[in-house]
């Protein structure tokens, strides 16, 4: 379909969804749908490409305990026994903010419908399809649970719980159900009695000869033919093992003899029912980004939580710390998530979370989260995140609950928006059918919906067979979503017959409403929405485009549309570069390279001819941009070796700051082009050289240089790549200009094609001013902390590992 069109793309699942909110959109451009047995994780720029996945499969139960006999068929455990989940399921999906897995990327938890939460990272070096799993949430519960007992003994110190309470109230909700089951007015099915083993159960009739008699070992009902049952006298009160809670097995209630759980307790039914609750978990959501300074190290940083929703009605807390470095190579694995607290959100289940960043009327930022419950209540929560950081399993969450909403209807809550943003309202009328979810593109121009389909309307011989669930993506750009319209744009050109003047006024103002949110620099730069759509105004509206571009190119210069336009003169094209801000410069490159310079499209139907001079305008300044980038990052580098240079003749330690490399060959560059480069470049350079052998202490600096292949040396003769005499050529790292290795993975970037092997600091692209500023000149202010970012320095985007064609990969822009 064209780009343009309203459904863009479409792509079929194997599997079809079960539950709400079966679809999330990554922050570094993936989309991943919980269908059925699997996790399908899909690249919505290329969905006829490969795909990832996350099998999933039973898992053992957790020995909670054994029970008698004889409770069996007490309320509070007939919905254990009763139980039917005989194939894994996915239940609830979350993407976590971009940061959090070794290369950079987002880590996906899973919560599947036996309980268990699991979290995942893609395959950055194992090269297969299938995504690794990186932690069990579900077993490190089930350790913290056991070394308090479950708070089952006087004075546990179970997080923000009242255990005595919170028993009675889920036994309560359990009962209820029981009751719902067990009683029918007229015009009601009457319930079947439980089958056990061939028996037939019915509270009506004396069962001490059934449960004598029975082997309780429940199995699954099949049509298969019986084998003969094997009766065996057993004593009424032999305790028996209540598999419910995550069961592998056929079934997910499985009751068993004691036989081969000799070690486990012998706990009431309700004690069972209890803890089962504690270890059944239903949603899971993660938080903003957020970050805290630690005072003993004076360095910030950058956490988020993963919230995990039981039956209990308790709403568990996972931290997670970014990385301290990232890689692309085997031997890095994600720190271990952390369980800052237990809270009691609710009586019964907890069935939506979701979480928003606030910081009104307070000095100090805040965490918002909302609750929802199966009995169709829901809870907001506030939390101070400084409380949050401090927060051990030991001690209470500071949590303050700020409003409660109670409806009289008992419908469970599946999904809550905490704060309802300007750009909620897509009219969009046929997503209601059969719809298990949606989600926003990162550049606010697309939806992706699941939904399943109507396997009578499929040829049953190929397609049912295959095709259970769709996912389409709609654009959503050229509607009304909140934005008001920029009646600055100018429409009144022709344009293609497919839009109309209305729709190119939507989609301008809410491509410039997006861009500029790009400007913040805690977003990551994910555009791939936005510049697909840009290709189809390249397509189809081309005159259109040309008039957006400037008018987004003159606000990030100066918001004067008379100072940088294509028809104004070079001097005033260029000579603002150096006080734009490194993110804006980003986002211009990538407009450059994958829209107004790219080939893309350029053969449609209203396709012009090329304008020679605003292919000009476009090639200058993509250049003259790369060159202020270039020039930033060498002044970047040579601060950073005077700064790491003065702690180190004072005694102080650089142990935590970052370590500066290609001092050498950045030298060289700034004497290739010292014609032209900047004055306060040529002065840090001098101050450079003045340094001596103390240069050393500093940083890694070699003129020479060989080879990798034949050990040839090789002269510093271009930033980007490097010829030897032997004629092989090298690849250059585009942020140190040293030659990039050829045993070792490097980085690559999809946006301009470059090899990245020694990565910078994250400080480096959060620069609001240029380092060659003459304001900004003072070392002592550089931020050398943090860990090394996966980004590239002239495009911003998220790198990667180079990969083969035939395994996942994301697309940034």
């Amino acid at each position: 379909m064209s780009a343009m069109a309203p459904h863009y793309q479409a792509a079929t699942l194997i599997a079809s969804p079960s539950y709400p909110n079966a679809i999330s959109w990554s922050s570094d451009n993936l989309v991943a749908v919980a269908s059925g047995h699997i996790v399908t994780i899909l690249n919505p720029a290329a969905l006829d490409g490969p795909r990832g996945l996350v099998g999933l499969s039973h898992s053992d139960p957790f020995p909670i305990g054994v029970v008698n006999r004889e409770d069996l068929f007490d309320p509070c455990l007939v919905p254990t026994c009763l139980a039917r989940d005989t194939e894994p399921c996915a239940r609830s999906i979350s993407w976590s903010q971009q940061g959090f897995a070794p290369n950079s990327g987002c880590l996906l938890a899973v919560c599947t419908v036996d309980g268990h939460v699991k979290l995942y990272r893609s395959p950055i070096w194992e090269f297969c399809d299938e995504w690794v799993e990186v932690a069990d949430l579900s077993q490190l519960l089930f350790n913290y649970y056991k070394t308090i007992n479950f708070g089952e003994d006087n004075g546990s110190h179970l997080t923000s719980m009242n255990t005595n309470t919170e028993e009675t109230e889920v036994l309560d909700s359990t009962c209820e159900l029981q009751d719902s089951l067990s009683h029918s007015g007229p015009g009601q099915r009457k319930r079947k009695p439980p089958r056990v083993d061939g028996y037939i159960y019915d509270g009506n009739e004396d069962d001490s000869d059934a449960l004598k008699d029975a082997d309780f070992s429940l199995k699954p009902c099949s049509k298969s033919k019986k084998k003969p049952l094997k009766k065996t006298a057993k004593p009424r009160h032999e305790p028996v093992a209540v598999n419910g809670q995550g069961s592998r097995e056929n079934v997910k209630a499985s009751l068993s003899s004691n036989g081969g759980n000799k070690s486990l307790p012998l706990i009431t039914a309700k004690q069972f029912a209890c803890r089962d609750a504690h270890l059944s978990s239903l949603v899971v959501a993660w938080s903003p980004l957020v970050s805290s300074s630690d005072k003993t190290s004076c360095l910030s940083r950058n956490w988020c939580i993963l919230a995990v929703g039981s039956k209990s009605g308790n709403v568990s807390f996972w931290k997670l710390y970014k990385p301290e470095y990232y890689t692309i190579d085997a031997g890095m694995i994600t720190s271990d998530p952390t369980l800052i607290g237990v809270l009691q959100a609710h009586k019964s289940w907890v069935s939506a979370i979701t979480w928003e960043v606030s910081s009104a009327g307070s000095l100090k930022s805040s965490l918002l989260l909302a609750t929802g419950c199966s009995d169709g209540s829901v809870k907001v929560w506030l939390a101070d995140i400084e409380g949050l950081n401090k927060c051990t399993n030991a001690e209470e969450m500071p949590f303050v609950l700020v409003a409660v909403v109670a409806t009289d209807l008992s419908a469970p809550v599946s999904s809550i928006s905490l704060v309802v943003p300007a750009r909620s309202q897509y009219e969009l009328s046929e997503v209601s059918n059969r719809c298990f979810g949606l989600t926003l593109a990162p550049g606010e121009q697309m939806i992706a919906v699941v939904r399943g389909l109507d396997l009578n309307l499929l040829d049953q011989m190929y397609q049912a067979r295959t095709q259970k669930a769709v996912v389409e993506f709609i654009w959503i750009g050229g509607q009304f979503v909140g934005i008001p319209l920029d009646r600055s744009i100018d429409v009144c050109n022709p344009q293609s017959a497919i839009l109309s003047s209305s729709n190119l006024l939507w989609w301008g103002s809410n491509i410039l409403w997006s861009l500029k949110k790009y400007e913040n620099v805690e977003r990551g730069l994910v555009l791939w929405d936005i510049v697909a759509v840009l290709q189809g105004f390249k397509k189809y509206a081309p005159a259109f485009l040309e008039t957006l571009m400037d008018i987004w190119v003159s606000a990030v210069f100066s918001g004067d549309p008379q100072c940088i336009s294509s028809n104004a003169p070079s001097c005033s094209r260029f000579d603002m570069l150096p006080s734009v801000s490194l993110r804006k410069l980003h986002l211009l490159n990538i407009i450059c390279r994958k829209v107004m310079l790219s080939n893309h499209a350029q053969h449609g139907p209203d396709a012009e001819n090329g304008n020679g001079t605003t292919t000009d305008f476009w090639n200058n300044l993509l250049i003259r941009s790369e060159r202020e980038l270039r020039e930033r990052l060498v002044g970047f580098t040579f601060a950073a070796v005077l700064k790491r240079t003065a702690y180190l003749l004072k005694g102080s330690s650089t142990e935590n700051s970052w370590f500066p490399v290609g001092a050498a060959q950045m030298d060289s560059w700034v004497s290739m082009n010292d014609g032209e480069a900047h004055n306060q470049l040529r002065h840090l350079r001098c101050r450079v050289k003045d340094l001596g052998n103390r240069i050393d202490l500093a940083c890694g600096y070699s003129v020479e240089e060989t080879c990798p292949y034949c050990s040839a040396p090789v002269h510093f003769e271009s930033a980007d790549v490097a010829i030897c005499r032997e004629s092989h050529t090298v690849p250059r790292c585009r942020a140190s200009m040293l030659l990039c290795s050829v045993l070792e993975p490097v980085w690559h970037c999809t946006c301009c094609g470059g090899m990245v092997d020694k990565l910078l600091p994250e400080s480096f692209f959060a620069m609001q001013a240029s380092p060659l500023d003459a304001n900004n000149q003072d070392e002592g202010s550089l931020d050398l902390s943090g860990a090394a970012a996966p980004l590239c320095p002239f495009c911003g985007v998220l790198l990667q590992r180079s990969v083969p064609a035939f395994l996942l990969s994301t697309s940034p822009v």
